[in-house]
């Protein structure tokens, strides 16, 4: 029986969830850099490796050696790079395609293999459960695929930055829909909230609803440290 090697650093795909349709195949999960190794990999013997969500830069000694398959949301090559769903609700994207691609040297150049459809609507949780299912079907699409011809990129290369918490910060002037879609793309998981300072005090939103031009959303007001 083939194997095949899941990676993923973020939980939102994990083998904590039941993944019936992986139990009657050898799939195998990682979540932490120290676990991708040669040394793991020669043993293993993976048919192909599934980075999704993956935090660190593979070395080329795997890229090379084993067939290499990462997952990204974003009209490639427009929107390679860091925080890719969150630069893409900030620029005002509502359906992308989300790209089964090979992995090689260059950052999110490889060519792609299959496309899915995916809606930026919603919370970041949202967004990543729709995510787990679309990346469910395309892993299983590339398994059962007997021959598969990928698509080289073509277009104008466009490069996100990777977001860091700051950026988040709701700042004066900001209109309601971007106060809105600040709030929205980094809420899920353990990202840092969007959040307002006011004096000694910062305020941290989640779960919010936008209708008639207004905002309502949960709160925390913390001391600053």
């Amino acid at each position: 029986m083939k194997n095949y090697l899941i990676c993923s650093s973020k939980n939102w795909f994990s083998n904590k969830f039941p993944y019936k349709s992986f139990k009657n195949k050898n799939f195998y999960f990682i979540s932490r850099k120290s676990q991708l190794n040669r040394k793991f990999l020669s043993k293993l013997k993976p048919e192909y490796v599934f980075f999704v969500h993956w935090s660190w830069i593979v070395p080329n000694n795997i890229t090379d050696s084993y067939h290499c398959i990462l997952f990204h949301p974003g009209p490639l090559p427009y929107g390679r790079g860091g925080s890719p769903i969150q630069n893409l609700i900030l620029k005002k994207f509502e359906y992308v395609q989300f790209n089964a691609l090979k992995m090689v040297e260059k950052l999110d150049a490889g060519p792609i293999y299959f496309r899915k459809k995916l809606s930026l609507n919603g919370s970041l949780s949202e967004i990543f459960t729709r995510m787990r299912k679309i990346t469910e079907n395309l892993i299983w699409k590339i398994i059962k695929a007997k021959k598969i011809n990928p698509t080289f990129q073509k277009g104008k290369t466009y490069y996100f930055k990777r977001r860091k918490p700051e950026d988040s910060e709701i700042l004066k002037g900001e209109s309601i829909k971007l106060i809105f879609d600040k709030i929205r793309c980094v809420d899920g998981l353990d990202y840092p909230r969007a959040f307002l300072n006011l004096g000694n005090k910062k305020i941290e939103f989640t779960k919010a609803n936008l209708y008639n031009n207004k905002i309502e959303a949960n709160v925390i007001i913390k001391i600053k440290k």
